[in-house]
């Protein structure tokens, strides 16, 4: 004891102050919250222990009415429920009571995990930075002190090595406390009594809550559910098709108002009857072509009957042209005669 408390001397006060605010107080916090999470975490499983073996308790724990819950509510609207998700959802979310407040056991658990290696790792960083920084002084401490001096030389070197004496104690510290911590949580491992809850509270729910609620039969359930559909599905369909008629009949309505203003206004500009007389100059127009067309037609026969006249006095003419040339022939041969005649004589 006198020896540390010799060392505890050499530690200057803003270090003793560091180590107690930074090391050994979250240490102490550390320990109370693995206990408080390990007992929470245990009380629970002992109640679903006593659930299951039908000892009887008090009262259901918090995360089983809570998984209830959710449950409940799934079992309304999916027809597969995903336990083991629930059960992941609904630890995540319980809490623990740790000092009078309350705490997720997730980040409890994570924490007290964490801060063993974090004081290692502070540990390490402060015996190695307190060695370099100590061998840079005893560097110069040596070359500067004369070395025949002893007396000197003991003195120079005595403050160097106790630089190194207050970095190896609050490494020492660090360490302690992280190696104090790790057994801590191999002592008090929330891991398995995790694991050890996580296995009851499924069974709870297959074996003996989910048959209690199950009391009817998955196609019944089905029944209903499609049954709740096509009513849901009936009425959107009246819905839509009373919304199509009174658009549609409102369109109808549209029109004929359209119509009924469309009539008034030609009654109004006395249209019909001018459509009348129209119709009754093109009645006559029409008789009138007709006859044209009557005239026009017997002008054309009686064209035609021209052009065969003119065809035939044609023919005649081209007949008297081959008689006029078969008697100039013979005319030339009695002339011929006659001349031969004249000759002779």
């Amino acid at each position: 004891m006198e020896q540390i408390f010799n060392i505890l001397r050499i530690l200057p006060g803003y270090l003793v102050f560091l180590s107690i605010f930074l090391v050994i107080i979250p240490s102490i916090l550390s320990i109370i919250s693995r206990f408080s999470l390990h007992q929470n975490l245990s009380n629970t499983v002992k109640n679903l222990k006593r659930l299951l073996d039908e000892t009887g308790i008090e009262r259901k724990p918090n995360i089983l009415h809570h998984i209830e819950k959710r449950l409940e509510l799934s079992q309304h609207q999916h027809e597969s429920i995903n336990t083991t998700a629930i059960i992941d959802g609904s630890y995540s979310q319980e809490k623990c009571r740790i000092l009078g407040m309350s705490f997720s056991c997730e980040a409890v658990d994570y924490l007290t995990r964490l801060l063993p290696n974090l004081l290692l790792s502070f540990g390490l960083l402060g015996t190695f930075l307190g060695i370099t920084i100590n061998l840079a002084t005893l560097s110069q401490t040596i070359t500067q002190v004369d070395i025949t001096d002893l007396n000197s030389l003991v003195e120079e070197l005595d403050k160097p090595l106790q630089g190194m004496g207050v970095a190896f104690v609050s490494s020492l510290v660090a360490i302690a406390c992280s190696a104090l911590l790790t057994v801590i949580n191999l002592i008090w491992n929330t891991n398995l009594v995790k694991a050890t809850l996580l296995s009851f509270i499924e069974d709870y729910l297959d074996n003996v809550y989910l048959p209690q609620r199950q009391q009817t039969a998955p196609i019944d359930i089905a029944l209903e559910r499609f049954s709740n559909d096509f009513s849901y599905m009936l009425d959107n369909l009246s819905s839509t098709i009373e919304n199509s008629i009174t658009n549609a009949f409102s369109k109808i309505e549209d029109t004929a108002d359209t119509f009924q203003s469309a009539a008034n206004t030609l009654e109004q500009s006395r249209l019909p009857e001018k459509l009348s007389s129209a119709t009754t100059d093109l009645a006559i127009a029409q008789n009138q072509f007709s006859q044209s067309s009557l005239v026009l037609q017997r002008s054309t026969q009686s064209f035609e009957n021209s052009l065969d006249g003119i065809q035939k006095v044609i023919n005649k003419i081209s007949k008297m042209e081959d008689n006029v040339e078969k008697i100039n022939h013979k005319y030339d041969n009695l002339l011929e005669l006659s001349k031969n005649t004249n000759e002779i004589n």
